[in-house]
This record gives structure tokens, C-alpha cells and sequence, in this order.
């Protein structure tokens, strides 16, 4: 008999907490305190946000020393191995052009790089060009004014740069910035992957290492001959790849570097650098 009160006393106790449980849930839904956030998950996105704010003003801050915080109004022309380049920006409107004469044909071939597009010239006349081959003049013209003028192009508002912390590369200790882009505004870049790293006292640029999702090699360049041109910061690169075809990623590349696993694959130098008069 006991023994039956006992397994009825049980049942109520346990219908009465079924009671409480339902009554709580329905409190929550009448406005009362729902789940606390998880402290963690506020960490980290709070971390996260100070992390790309470090980067946007380590970003800011070379832009600065470098004397190139004026360059969405200038003019600039240069020689990279033997083509003539000149970058010009105004009002959010840009012209690249490159220009050479073909050793062979002894043609003349200018190429125009605007918001609009890329124009082909051949002895100063246009000519029709397949997509695929203007949308690969246009990557090559823009790719090289894009690295000339370091770091300044990180300034775009497409670019999300992220603070990883500082990296000791060959003794000196270097603040690391990871970059991506915003897919909507990132262009055909969006996917590609960049590493920055910048002395903590001078905010001088002095390694980059890239990756693009095509499949093409990881690259890692070494800043040198760095020099003032006209009031701004000019360098050229030592460019290098991995020696295994099989890499892909640029995390591993500054160590691979001290440890001498990369290749040297080319120079990286620009000529003739000067400011030159803007055009309408």
C-alpha cells in the first residue's frame, strides 16, 4: 500500500514539473527573458570586429607613410620590363593604358583599361577582340597597376581585411593582415586570397603572398629597393612560388620562405616612375 502512494506521489511530482516546463515556455513567448546569447559567440563576434577595424587602420596608416593617400586624383607613368604603363584616377573614374611595339610585326599596340571596359589599339586604330581574350588583357593591365602601387589598392571598399596578429619573419616581427572582398563588389577577384605584413614601426610593406582559385601557383614576394618618388613610396619584389606544383595555399608560404622551400620565379621592378599631367 505504501509502495502504491509512493508511485503515485512520483507521478504527480513528475506530471507538476511536465506543468512548470510548458508554463516557462509559454512565458517566454509573452515577452518575458528568452535563452541567454552565448558568451562565446558574443567573444568571437566582437573579436572578429576589432580584428578588421586593427587591419583597416594598419591599412590606413601605410597608405599614409607611403604618400599615397592622394592617388583617386593623380597621374603616374612607368616602365615594367618592356611595356610603358600609366595609371590614372579621378572622381572615381580610372584609365590604365599600356603601351608597346611588337619586336617582330614592329606594330604599335596600346591598350586602354576604363570603367567601361578595355579598348585595344593597333597602330592606332581599334580592333574587335574575342571575350575571352579582352577579359585576359584586362586581368593583366589591371593586376599590374593593382601590385605597383602597394598598398594603396587595399583602400577599396570592397576589400575585408582581418588583423591575424604579428609573425616573425627572418627576426623581425611583422603585423599580419588577411584580405578577402566582398562578392557583390569584389569584381572577378572575390575569390582570390592575400597576405599583408607591415613593420609595426614604419608600416612599411614588406611581404605579400597571393593565391587565385583558377588553379594558378601561390605566389610570395619579398618587398626591396624600396625608394620616394615624387613624395610617395615606390618598391620593387622578389616573386616567388612553391617548388611542389601541388600547393595551393598561401598560409604556409612566409615559413616555406625562411626555410628556403620557395622558388625564385621572377623580378618584380618598376623604371621610369613619375607623376605625369592628368588628361581629360
Amino acid at each position: 500500500m505504501k509502495k502504491h502512494f509512493y508511485l503515485i506521489g512520483l507521478s504527480c511530482l513528475l506530471f507538476a514539473g511536465v506543468l512548470l516546463t510548458t508554463c516557462n515556455t509559454d512565458n517566454a513567448t509573452d515577452g518575458s527573458p528568452g535563452p541567454v546569447a552565448d558568451p562565446e559567440i558574443v567573444s568571437h563576434d566582437s573579436t572578429h570586429s576589432a580584428n578588421i577595424a586593427r587591419a583597416k587602420t594598419i591599412i590606413d596608416q601605410a597608405v599614409s607613410k607611403a604618400g599615397l593617400s592622394g592617388f583617386n586624383s593623380t597621374a603616374v607613368s612607368f616602365r615594367f620590363r618592356d611595356k610603358e604603363y600609366r595609371y590614372q584616377r579621378n572622381a572615381g573614374k580610372f584609365r590604365y593604358e599600356r603601351w608597346w611595339q611588337d619586336t617582330v610585326s614592329g606594330e604599335r599596340i596600346r591598350d586602354i583599361l576604363t570603367n567601361t571596359g578595355l579598348t585595344r589599339l593597333i597602330n592606332d586604330e581599334e580592333v574587335d577582340l574575342p571575350d575571352k581574350k579582352r577579359k585576359a588583357y584586362s586581368n593583366s593591365v589591371n593586376s599590374v597597376i593593382y601590385f605597383a602601387f602597394m598598398p594603396w589598392a587595399l583602400t577599396d571598399p570592397a576589400v575585408i581585411p582581418v588583423y591575424e596578429g604579428r609573425e616573425n619573419i627572418k627576426g623581425e616581427v611583422l603585423d599580419r593582415v588577411r584580405v578577402g572582398f566582398e562578392e557583390e563588389n569584389g569584381g572577378s577577384d572575390n575569390k582570390d586570397e592575400f597576405l599583408y605584413w607591415f613593420s609595426p614601426e614604419n608600416r612599411q610593406l614588406k611581404y605579400l603572398a597571393y593565391s587565385h582559385p583558377g588553379g594558378a601557383m601561390p605566389r610570395f614576394r619579398v618587398a626591396y629597393n624600396e625608394r620616394t618618388v615624387d613624395g610617395f613610396t615606390v618598391r620593387d619584389y622578389h616573386n616567388f612560388t612553391t617548388a611542389d606544383k601541388s600547393a595551393r595555399t598561401i598560409d604556409k608560404l612566409s615559413q616555406d620562405y625562411q626555410e628556403g622551400k620557395l622558388v625564385l620565379l621572377s623580378e618584380i621592378n618598376l623604371e621610369g616612375v613619375q607623376i605625369v599631367p592628368t588628361e581629360e
